[in-house]
C-alpha cells in the first residue's frame, strides 16, 4: 500500500493535504510531517484546516504552514490549485466538513490516507488505509523512514511522534502496538522531548475549559448498572462557561474512568446544530458497530457519529443501541 502511496505522490506536484474537521493531533502530524517531505523534495504542498488549529498543535506548525479555511477569502479558487487532494486520517469526502464543497468541484486527483476501520472508501480516485496500524502518522512514519538517510528533520520527527502521542492516547490505548512503540523510541533516540509533547498537547487547559468540564460532569448519568456513562454539552453550556467546542477534547475521558464502566460517551450539539457523540470503550464492546448505525466510525474501542437531530432525540437513539452493544459483546 504504501509502495502506491509513494508512487501517487511521486505523480503530482501541487498537493493540497486536508484532514478531517476539527483536526486532531494525528491528523495534523501527519499533515506536517508528509508536507515537510514533499517540499524537501521539491514539490509544492500546503495544508488546510477547519475551522481553526486547536491552540494545543500550535507548536507543531513554527513555520506557519498551516492554513485556517476561508471559503469568501484566501481560499475561494481553492478547488483549482492542487493537481492532488490527500485526505488524511478519514476515509469519508464528508468529514471535511466546509471544505467539501471545495471537494466536490477540484479537478484534482483525489485520494486518502486513513487507519479508521471503514467499508471501501468512496468518493476517491485512489485510497490507502491500513486498519492495523495504530495512526495516521504511523503509516506516515512507515513510508518516510526508510527514505530519509539518517536522522530526520527535526520538525517532522516532533511532528510524527505528537501524532503517535494524539492517537494511542498517551500510549495507554489499546492500539499502543509493540511497532508503534518501536517508532517513538526511534523518534525520541532522533531528540524528541516526550515530556514537552505531553505537556504541549495536554497540559494547555484554560479556565473556561475546566468550568466546562465540571459542569459537564456535574450532570453524569449512569445506566446498565453503571456500564455506560456518558455526559452531554449543549451550545448554552459551552457559553455559559466562556468555552470553544475544542475545549471538549478528551471530556470523554473522564466518564471512563470510573470503576466498572465499559462505554464511556460524550454528547455535545456542533456550531451547524447537529448532534454528536463520541465514544470509547474500555476494552470488550465495539462501539464501532455503534456508530456505524449512525453514519459515523472510527476505531474498535473509540468511534464517533453525527446526526441531523434534535440532541436529547440523539441520546436516546445512541443509548438504546450502546445498551444492545453493551448485551451483544458482554452479556
Amino acid at each position: 500500500m504504501l509502495d502506491r502511496f509513494a508512487a501517487f505522490l511521486d505523480r503530482h506536484t501541487r498537493i493540497l493535504l486536508t484532514t478531517h474537521e476539527n483536526p486532531d493531533g494525528d491528523g495534523v502530524g501527519a499533515s506536517i510531517a508528509l508536507a515537510a517531505h514533499l517540499k524537501a523534495g521539491g514539490r509544492k504542498a500546503r495544508i488546510v484546516v477547519t475551522p481553526v488549529l486547536a491552540e494545543n498543535l500550535r507548536f507543531l506548525d513554527p513555520l506557519g504552514w498551516i492554513e485556517s479555511f476561508e471559503p469568501g477569502g484566501l481560499h475561494r479558487d481553492l478547488a483549482g490549485w492542487p493537481d492532488a487532494w490527500l485526505l488524511i486520517d478519514a476515509s469519508e469526502p464528508h468529514r471535511m466538513g466546509p471544505l467539501f464543497a471545495a471537494y466536490e468541484t477540484t479537478k484534482a486527483d483525489r485520494a486518502c490516507l486513513d487507519h479508521h476501520l471503514k467499508d471501501a472508501p468512496k468518493g476517491f480516485d485512489e485510497e490507502f488505509t491500513d486498519p492495523t496500524a495504530s495512526a495516521s502518522t504511523e503509516l506516515v512514519y512507515d513510508l518516510l523512514r526508510p527514505r530519509i538517510g539518517g536522522d530526520l528533520p527535526p520538525l517532522m520527527a516532533q511532528a510524527l511522534y505528537a501524532g503517535l502521542v494524539s492517537d494511542t492516547g498517551n500510549f495507554r490505548h489499546s492500539n499502543s502496538t509493540p511497532k508503534v512503540h518501536l517508532a517513538a523510541a526511534d523518534l525520541i533516540a532522533q531528540g524528541v522531548h516526550p515530556a514537552r509533547t505531553f505537556n504541549a498537547l495536554y497540559q494547555t487547559a484554560t479556565p473556561a475549559k475546566l468550568r466546562l468540564f465540571g459542569r459537564a460532569m456535574g450532570g453524569l448519568q449512569l445506566r446498565d448498572g453503571g456500564r455506560f456513562a456518558y455526559v452531554s454539552v449543549t451550545r448554552a453550556d459551552l457559553e455559559a462557561c466562556g468555552a470553544s467546542p475544542e475545549d471538549l477534547d478528551e471530556l470523554v475521558e473522564e466518564p471512563r474512568r470510573l470503576k466498572g464502566v465499559e462505554v464511556a460517551a460524550l454528547f455535545s450539539e456542533t456550531t451547524d446544530g447537529r448532534a454528536k457523540v463520541s465514544l470509547r470503550s474500555r476494552e470488550r464492546v465495539d462501539v464501532n458497530a455503534v456508530c456505524r448505525q449512525f453514519g459515523g466510525g472510527g476505531h474498535r474501542l473509540a468511534s464517533g457519529a453525527k446526526a441531523s437531530a434534535p440532541l436529547e432525540t440523539f441520546m436516546n437513539q445512541v443509548e438504546a443501541a450502546v445498551l444492545a452493544q453493551i448485551h451483544l459483546d458482554i452479556v
